[in-house]
């Protein structure tokens, strides 16, 4: 007798269940039949069904809800979409930034949309929501996302999906983003105005594909305002903040050695994270800004910008993303079936100035 193992049963069920799916046997939404149902109709063990359920789960055909089973959220790309979108977002960065994505919702809202506004910590919560049949999804920003697990129906995230303030991780899968050369041209060509052209670079997460951008657009410019290519590798200070559970003590810690070494011999500093305790090492150090260290932190306009007038701020222009999101949305609506995923870089505002009330834009 040939022994079958168990890996081959699972797999070869797998694709027999995932087939059903396809068809339409099961549809979207629909509760998937339970283990016991599936080892009596297969007469498997209860151990290849468990696999092959969560093989199906993995590529994104079912999804579980804790305590209750599996629901089917497997939907084919055809589908006709409506006016609807669902913006998928952690609750802490809906609260940080609250004025820009009211501002973008309503942007939406005010062009006919439904909007269906989601929060949580793991984007794979909101799967069945992400394959609805009949909507968009707008996730911003979520650490980076492995696509396999939408690999079922990978062809309508193509079409439906917007990620929103961070690379996707899949050139397929459309991004909007900030455009970090014009970023930093900005901040550089602000300090060249001050007489300052040392300027170090503070990077959060510098591993990440936008800040890799935003890195090599600081080493060119600051080697073309003529520092060195040593002084201007010693003057990236990455925080590496990447799935950080000290954060705080982290950003303190890397400041105050900064502020007492690395940032000496620097005339400026751009600064993407950390304002607050960043103020506060300074503060302490006895370093003034702006007089011995100039500085601008790069993200967006908000409540801070009147609590630090010696801080300069460059707008990264975050509604702007919204505005893009939603022209990409509504031409993808007029014409179906016909999407390519693509990079947007979105140009930021320019920097706000408090010392000079002024708003020095591209």
């Amino acid at each position: 007798m040939v022994h079958i193992s168990d890996n081959i049963k699972r797999s070869k069920l797998k694709i027999v269940l995932a087939r059903r799916i396809e068809n339409g046997e099961f549809k979207y939404g629909e509760r998937f039949p339970g283990l016991h149902q599936l080892i009596k109709e297969y007469s498997v063990s209860y151990v290849t069904v468990n696999k092959a359920v969560k093989m199906l789960a993995a590529e994104g055909y079912l999804n579980c809800r804790a305590g209750v089973g599996y629901f089917v959220c497997y939907v084919k790309h055809e589908h006709e979409a409506r006016k609807e979108v669902n913006f998928i977002t952690s609750k802490k960065y809906m609260d940080f930034f609250r004025e820009h994505h009211d501002f973008g919702l309503e942007l939406f809202r005010k062009s006919g949309w439904k909007v269906n506004l989601l929060l949580g910590d793991d984007i794979y919560d909101f799967i069945e929501e992400i394959n609805s049949p009949h909507a968009y999804s707008i996730l911003a920003p979520f650490t980076m996302i492995n696509w396999q697990r939408f690999s079922a129906t990978f062809k309508h995230i193509v079409e439906r999906t917007i990620v929103l303030g961070r690379l996707s991780g899949n050139p397929e899968v459309t991004s909007i983003v900030s455009d970090e050369y014009e970023s930093i041209r900005l901040c550089m060509e602000h300090f060249a105005a001050m007489g300052r052209k040392k300027v170090a670079l503070i990077s959060a997460v510098p591993q990440s594909e936008l800040e890799t951008l935003r890195i090599a657009a600081w080493r060119k410019i600051s080697m073309d305002m003529g520092n060195s290519l040593e002084w201007t590798q010693n003057h990236l200070l990455p925080l590496n903040l990447e799935n950080c559970s000290d954060e705080k003590s982290r950003l303190d810690l890397r400041f105050k050695r900064w502020v007492k070494n690395e940032l000496k011999d620097a005339e400026a500093v751009i600064l993407p994270y950390g304002l607050v305790n960043f103020q506060a090492v300074c503060k302490k150090a006895g370093t003034s800004i702006p007089e011995d260290l100039a500085v601008v932190y790069i993200g967006t306009k908000n409540v801070w910008e009147s609590q630090y007038p010696e801080i300069d701020f460059l707008d990264n222009n975050y509604p702007g993303h919204f505005q893009f999101a939603l022209d990409i949305l509504e031409q993808r609506l007029k014409n179906p079936g016909n999407t390519a995923g693509a990079w947007y870089f979105c140009s930021p505002k320019g920097i706000i100035s408090h010392r000079t009330a002024d708003v020095e834009e591209i």
